[in-house]
């Protein structure tokens, strides 16, 4: 696959993660006022005024994005130098990912404990006849 394919497909994606944001902001936006409150109504099935324009707002910047030169030609540089990365194999990502969840369980021990030090040790500040 080219990298112009690639990153048009990530302008794709982007735009489509972006409209379903957008669709949400802008439902909280003209629920919060009266006149535009019907562009949050259904106009099929689920979709709203809002989904349309969040959705074309997202689009109609990435194409804005996509035909502007010197933003193709950054997202075209970033596609190559992702093909240079070397990424690591599922039994690297797998230790790394157990090596991470091991260590946040002793940082999360080690925290807990200290709390409950500091919490035992402010209340025999506080109140020494307990």
């Amino acid at each position: 696959m080219t990298n112009n394919r690639l990153v048009a497909i990530g302008y794709v994606v982007l735009a489509l993660l972006a409209g379903l944001f957008l669709e949400h902001v802008l439902l909280v936006v003209f629920g919060s006022f009266g006149p535009t409150q019907p562009l949050t109504r259904p106009l099929a099935g689920e979709w709203t005024w809002s989904t349309v324009i969040g959705l074309a707002l997202a689009a109609g910047t990435a194409l804005y994005l996509w035909s502007w030169p010197k933003t193709k030609q950054a997202s075209l540089e970033i596609g190559e130098e992702l093909r240079k990365v070397s990424w690591p194999g599922w039994a690297e990502t797998r230790a790394a990912t157990v090596a991470v969840i091991v260590a946040s369980l002793i940082s999360a021990a080690l925290l807990g404990m200290f709390d409950v030090l500091w919490q035992f040790l402010t209340d025999k500040i506080q109140n020494p006849t307990l």
